[in-house]
């Protein structure tokens, strides 16, 4: 509870508070009462400035219909009037003449049409009148004109007897071009019949669509600055702008709807209202110019109710931007300004005068019940409370000071401060202290100190200063209201203790709250992470996950944790830079003391190193054994090729002797007798050879060769098997093949095994075909050589090719099945891979894959291999 310092005499800025605490209430009431008188204001001007868009419109409307209505009238006078004097009957010059009559003397009373014109079935005209400002001119024979291509002497034509047709509103065209200056029209035609019925042409009448323009502006004067008229297109008819209009005559896209997009969907889709858009205000209605034409005539409503949805239509449209709709205002301070600034200047000057006499009022009320409050307070307050004079003596402290210090009141009040209470190393910072209530402004409003206990232990407690003065003005003494702050500055030392530890740990941290999102991370997990704490904080830990790590993992980790377990487990995660690293990880619950999760903490340790030494270890134990057993199966191999060969030998020496020295009574059974034996001690001779090559492998002998060369002479060494075959050889050098670094010998070796196991897959082929194919493949570490051998021979099982690489494994009745690991091992010296894939649609695909020079080459990482080897 804070100490209310005792109010001081008054001044022009404690005036000043008072005044501005009580107008600025005063003025907020005065704005909102004028806002609302704004408002009201406001609405009953947009009512209206409504209400004469609507009847403005309504007016150009009616004066649109009724202009349209007069010229239909006038045309069917003059298509009448033809038809009962029998004028389409008459002899060609007699109806000309009379025809042209009719329409000079018609053209000049009336005064609104353009032209006036008579036109026979065929389109032809037969008479024309001309009206130019008020001078009537029949338009001689030679220049007539024939107008059957035009449409809207087709479409008039085509009327019934008594129907009317009306043109779209548009530019006057002569002789293919647009009458400059334009001319906006709109034809009305009507067809003329005989006294059988039959059409005998059409009377055709160009109204001046200025005039009608002109009438629908006047209609509507007080908006005529911002009224529309439009096209079912929503091009222009008219606009305020003139460059705007006749839009679809000159080419031009410039259409309503580009410039009032919302306000074009609702205007397109009404036939008429009044809305508001961010475009301003919108008031529009429907014209059907058709319709308004037929309704002037009798007998024509059902024709209108029926085909109502048909007729052509143009839409008139007011529209009022809000800047113009807002222009309201500086009427409003115009009608009331004058009043709201003499309730202004009223307000000013009445709480002028009010704020002085409360302030005054308040002082003195505050004066008086100062000390009594003062005592309450702090008697009541749950902290310290101590108050001393200018000398630096004790003169009051509260309960709580004495409970936290272990003091009796008597051993307090009256005792200096300094010496009883103050340690000496602060004593001398304390005396300059209490000095310093000479110079006000100067004086500490918060300071930490230990104070002096009766056991002798100091408590450390942080005071807030308030200085005592009295009636004059002058300082009497301080008062401070402190709290114990001895726990929260030891907890505090051991946080920061904790933190640093946090900070310094070989190990990541990482604390997220209950959802998971990442709170805090110390440096180890940047280093090891790539991530700095601030592309971290806030995201969650999921941004680490390789995609290695099974949802049942991730499940079994949120249970333990929700459960009050502690989860131990290993992540393959990846670094910022795309590396994946493992990571042993403990990861627990954080919870306050009712039991709920606060946050999660997250203890973690980079074992990528510790992994890859496992594996090393791993790998390393597996080439020992296997060393081992080589080392073994070599010692046999040299024990039976020494125990063998020589006895072989001498079989096969006997053998050849036989074979020459044979009966020729029995030569043949003999030479076959022999031919197998020899074939098979041949057969004998290879297993011990490939069985010695495989245990002991020869070191390399690398040089800078070209692979084409090894590839070519590999198919010499299989030339005899393939012609006796049949078999079709297709190779392929792509261009560029560059040389490399390998043993020429022991790759000869390799391809010519492969080649011959190509070709032998295809025995069973009616048509056996063999394709290598070499070219240059960039990899993870480098540039390399792909070759391809593929055949379209049986295939091999999935089961089979997982094995084929394996000592002693073959699908062969003969064979050693050390073929294909001995060229697996000559590869591996190389460190070249090989692979094996079916050939579609039939046979086996062997792709071996070498690096140009194996020595730059870096050892292949695990999740390397699994990407490059497609059987892991």
């Amino acid at each position: 509870m804070p100490i209310i310092q005792p109010p001081a005499q008054p001044t022009q800025l404690g005036q000043l508070r008072t005044f501005i605490s009580l107008f600025l209430p005063i003025c907020l009431v005065l704005l909102i009462i004028g806002g609302m008188h704004y408002y009201t204001f406001y609405a009953t001007e947009h009512s209206s400035i409504e209400s004469e868009e609507s009847l403005n419109v309504d007016l150009a409307q009616r004066m649109i219909q009724e202009d349209i209505a007069d010229v239909v009238k006038d045309l069917r006078f003059l298509a009448e009037h033809i038809e009962t004097q029998g004028l389409p009957e008459a002899l060609p010059w007699t109806r000309e003449q009379r025809i042209a009559e009719e329409f000079r003397v018609f053209a000049k009373n009336k005064g609104l049409y353009d032209q006036i014109r008579y036109l026979d079935a065929n389109g032809m005209e037969i008479v024309r009148v001309n009206y130019n400002d008020g001078n009537v001119e029949v338009v001689p024979y030679v220049e007539l004109q024939n107008k059957a291509s035009r449409y809207y002497f087709r479409e008039a034509l085509a009327q019934e007897p008594g129907g009317i047709y009306i043109s779209r509103f548009d530019l006057n065209v002569e002789n293919g071009k647009i009458e400059e200056p334009f001319k906006p029209v709109i034809r009305f035609g009507t067809p003329v019949v005989d006294h059988s019925g039959n059409k005998k042409g059409i009377v055709l009448i160009n109204y001046l669509g200025a005039r009608l323009i002109d009438n629908f502006s006047r209609a509507a004067a007080s908006i005529a600055s911002h009224l529309e008229l439009l096209n079912s297109d929503g091009y222009w008819l008219s606009s305020p702008k003139h460059e705007n209009e006749w839009g679809f005559m000159l080419d031009s896209n410039i259409r309503f709807q580009n410039e009032n997009p919302l306000a074009w969907q609702q205007i397109a889709q009404t036939e008429n209202g009044q809305f508001e858009t961010p475009e301003g205000l919108f008031t529009f209605t429907t014209v059907y110019p058709l319709q308004a034409a037929l309704s002037a005539l009798p007998g024509m409503s059902d024709y209108i109710s029926v085909h109502e949805q048909q007729f052509p239509r143009w839409k008139i449209v007011s529209h009022i931007p809000h800047s113009q709709i807002a222009s309201t205002f500086p009427l409003f301070l115009k009608n009331n300004g004058s009043l709201y600034l003499s309730m202004f200047l009223l307000v000013l000057v009445g709480t002028g005068f009010l704020a002085r006499t409360t302030y005054l009022h308040r002082i003195a009320e505050a004066q008086r019940d100062y000390e009594q409050r003062f005592r309450h307070t702090l008697e009541n307050i749950d902290l310290a409370a101590v108050a001393l004079n200018r000398q630096g003596r004790v003169t009051f402290c509260n309960n709580h000071f004495l409970d936290i210090t272990g003091w009796e009141r008597d051993d307090v009040i009256g005792k200096n401060w300094i010496k009883k209470f103050v340690v000496d190393e602060d004593q001398e910072q304390v005396s300059g202290i209490i000095r310093k209530m000479d110079t006000p402004q100067s004086f500490p409003s918060h300071l930490e100190l230990q104070v002096k206990t009766r056991d002798g232990e100091p408590r450390l407690i942080t005071w807030n200063n308030t200085l005592s003065y009295d009636s004059k003005g002058e300082v009497i003494g301080v008062t401070g209201i402190g709290e114990d702050i001895t726990e929260m500055r030891r907890t505090e030392s051991e946080l920061l203790k904790l933190y640093q530890a946090v900070e310094q740990s070989p190990s990541s941290v990482v604390i997220t709250n209950p959802q998971g999102d990442i709170e805090y991370v110390n440096p180890k997990f940047t280093e090891v992470s790539g991530y700095s704490a601030e592309e971290v904080i806030g995201r969650n830990p999921r941004l680490l996950k390789s995609g290695e790590t099974s949802r049942e993992e991730y499940s079994n980790l949120w249970d333990t944790i929700r459960n009050g377990g502690e989860w131990r487990g290993e992540f393959h995660n990846r670094r910022k830079n795309g590396e994946l690293f493992w990571e042993a990880a403990a990861i627990s619950a954080i919870r306050d003391n009712e039991g709920n999760i606060t946050s999660i903490l997250a203890v973690k340790e980079d074992i990528t190193e510790k992994k890859r030494l496992e594996k090393e270890v791993e790998k390393q134990n597996r080439e020992l054994a296997l060393a081992e057993t080589m080392a073994a199966m070599g010692r046999m191999a040299s024990m039976i090729a020494h125990d063998l060969r020589n006895p072989l030998s001498s079989v096969k020496m006997t053998l050849q002797i036989l074979d020459k020295k044979a009966d020729p009574a029995v030569s043949a059974d003999t030479n076959e007798l022999c031919h197998i034996s020899l074939e098979r001690i041949r057969y004998m001779e290879e297993i011990l050879s490939d069985m010695l090559s495989y245990s002991r492998p020869d070191a390399l002998k690398p040089e800078w060769i070209p692979i084409d060369k090894v590839i070519d002479l590999s198919i010499g060494m299989s030339q005899r098997r393939r012609h006796k075959k049949k078999i079709t050889l297709h190779t392929q050098y792509h261009s560029g093949l560059p040389t490399i670094y390998a043993d020429a010998t022991k790759l000869r070796q390799v391809f010519s095994n492969l080649i011959a196991n190509a070709f032998q897959a295809t025995i069973d082929s009616d048509s056996p075909q063999v394709s290598i194919e070499a070219m240059i493949e960039l990899g993870h570490e480098g540039t390399n050589v792909r070759i391809d051998i593929c055949d379209n021979g049986c295939g091999i099982d999935a089961e089979d090719q997982k094995r084929m690489f394996e000592p002693f494994f073959t699908t062969r009745a003969k064979g050693t099945g050390l073929g294909l690991a001995i060229v697996k091992r000559i590869l591996d010296q190389h460190q070249a891979n090989i692979y094996v894939s079916d050939n579609k649609p039939a046979g086996t695909c062997i792709s071996v894959i070498l690096p140009i020079n194996p020595a730059t080459q870096n050892p292949k990482t695990e999740s390397q291999d699994h990407e490059q080897d497609p059987y892991r």
